[in-house]
């Protein structure tokens, strides 16, 4: 038997790290148009850009720019997911998101055991993942599926103003907004979490091997190896 158990295949690994990659650009370059305190963004930038046009707008030039970057890493962040799902759908029962456990006894017993881990440093019953990653997963795909739709529709409606009605599109705008700084606040929280030491071994299998050593699993993820046994 090996010492080893697989915890991601390839296609999930490469998707997480991309999907970061294009989650970072998406915040940088969307920044400036979220509030005008970030359009320092656009002057860094743009002022190169001005420069080599000699057009001596710095501020739209690297909106410009930028809103080319945001649209360019939403739609192939859309891409990306929806190539990802489609692949994870043979085998959408056995995924790590859903809870090992239901009912609300299960929710505060999975609190109960995230306290152990990371408060008390003592080894927790958990699956594969725990409640807040299961958590913190689910309220990044909502929030990413409707960064995505509304962001596509605001998009269209700024190719052609007549494609959507103000209001609708102020509507559509608050939703992006919404999401993107309830989106930015698990992502800040969830990178927090994977940077704990106590997460180290999640963190290389994810990032560099896909893999996590068998006792380490038995011992920090009960509900996850019986699984494999």
């Amino acid at each position: 038997m090996s010492n080893t158990v697989k915890a991601y295949h390839p296609l999930e690994m490469s998707f997480h790290k991309n999907m970061l990659r294009f989650v970072i650009l998406l915040i940088i370059s969307g920044l400036p148009f979220f509030s005008k305190m970030f359009s320092f963004i656009a002057y860094g930038v743009g002022y190169p850009i001005s420069e080599f046009l000699g057009n001596g707008q710095p501020l739209s030039s690297g909106l410009a720019f930028l809103r080319v970057i945001h649209w360019s890493s939403g739609f192939l962040l859309a891409v990306i997911s929806v190539v990802f799902l489609f692949a994870m759908l043979s085998k959408i029962n056995r995924l790590s998101i859903w809870p090992d456990v239901w009912g609300v006894d299960a929710i505060f017993d999975g609190i109960k055991q995230m306290r152990l881990h990371y408060l008390e440093k003592k080894s927790g019953n958990f699956g594969k993942m725990n409640l807040g990653q299961k958590a913190s997963a689910w309220v990044m795909f909502f929030t990413m599926v409707l960064l995505i739709i509304s962001g596509v529709l605001l998009v269209l409606r700024n190719i052609d103003g007549s494609f959507l009605p103000s209001d609708i599109s102020l509507f559509l705008r608050n939703i992006h907004t919404v999401s993107f700084i309830v989106l930015f606040c698990v992502l800040m929280v969830h990178v927090f979490f994977a940077l704990l030491p106590s997460n180290i071994h999640a963190y290389k299998a994810m990032f560099q091997t896909g893999e996590m050593d068998r006792e380490y699993v038995k011992e920090h993820h009960p509900l996850w190896y019986n699984k494999l046994k």
